[in-house]
């Protein structure tokens, strides 16, 4: 595991950028002084000391005495693993609590303009999650030429949609590759049929009560709507264009 993820991970459980150093130096060298420490990870001795205070402080690093000088080595990785688990557990509690704000919070309409491929595939990840099996999402158009990383990224996000038993009802644009639609043919719990005319950059999805449309130029920007009556607007419009499209002709 490369040292930037280690260090991307240790933040997790709250530990900043130079705990996070000093401590994975302890656990590879272990009864360290905090001058070895300071000098092989070119951190300031002062700042060496603030972070083996605090990770001594939560239990991460241990320390003894010899020839009266501290010499600090890792508590081992039952403690770390510990405390992965207590964040773990106070997110799980703020994500029931503000889960049971939602509730309690009068419906209303929701617009939101979202901007760039992440926004984009984090609106997509949260609106399919409300989803249960059986559930189905549409969509309606997809562009002829599509970045490859979004392609890779659908063909990922269709491999967790099938294996959670979402339906899925797609109408592609009439110009879109073969290959896409051969792939997408074999999907289970989906259908596949092809607008009779569409070569817009924009395409619609439908989430139960929610709908995202995502325009792509250079970059993705998205809207992204939560209202019962207009999801229910799009779902009809859906049902006429699923009327008068074909199933694609099968590749040979």
């Amino acid at each position: 595991m490369e040292k930037t993820k280690i260090k991307t991970a240790l933040s997790s459980i709250g530990l900043t950028g130079k705990e996070s150093e000093v401590y994975m130096y302890v656990s590879a060298n272990p009864e360290s002084t905090a001058g070895t420490v300071s000098r092989h990870t070119r951190i300031a001795r002062s700042k060496t000391y603030e972070a083996l205070d605090r990770l001594c402080a939560i239990g991460l690093v241990s320390h003894i005495s010899r020839d009266k000088t501290k010499r600090y080595y890792s508590s081992g990785t039952s403690v770390l693993k510990g405390l992965y688990l207590r964040q773990m557990n106070e997110a799980n509690e703020a994500i029931e609590y503000i889960k049971n704000m939602s509730i309690l919070r009068p419906s209303e309409t929701t617009v939101r303009v979202l901007d760039g491929e992440d926004a984009y595939k984090s609106i997509k990840e949260s609106f399919t999650a409300e989803l249960r099996k059986g559930d189905e999402m549409l969509i309606i158009g997809s562009p002829a030429k599509m970045k490859p990383e979004l392609v890779e990224y659908f063909g990922k996000f269709h491999q967790k949609r099938m294996a959670r038993g979402v339906k899925l009802r797609i109408l592609y644009n009439r110009d879109v590759e073969k290959e896409r639609l051969d792939r997408a043919r074999k999907w289970k719990h989906s259908e596949v049929k092809c607008l009779p005319k569409n070569n817009s950059p924009a395409w619609v999805e439908i989430y139960g009560n929610r709908v995202v449309m995502p325009l792509v130029s250079d970059r993705i920007k998205v809207i992204a709507i939560t209202d019962k009556a207009i999801s229910e607007s799009f779902r009809n419009y859906f049902e006429l264009l699923w009327k008068s499209s074909k199933k694609p002709k099968i590749s040979k």
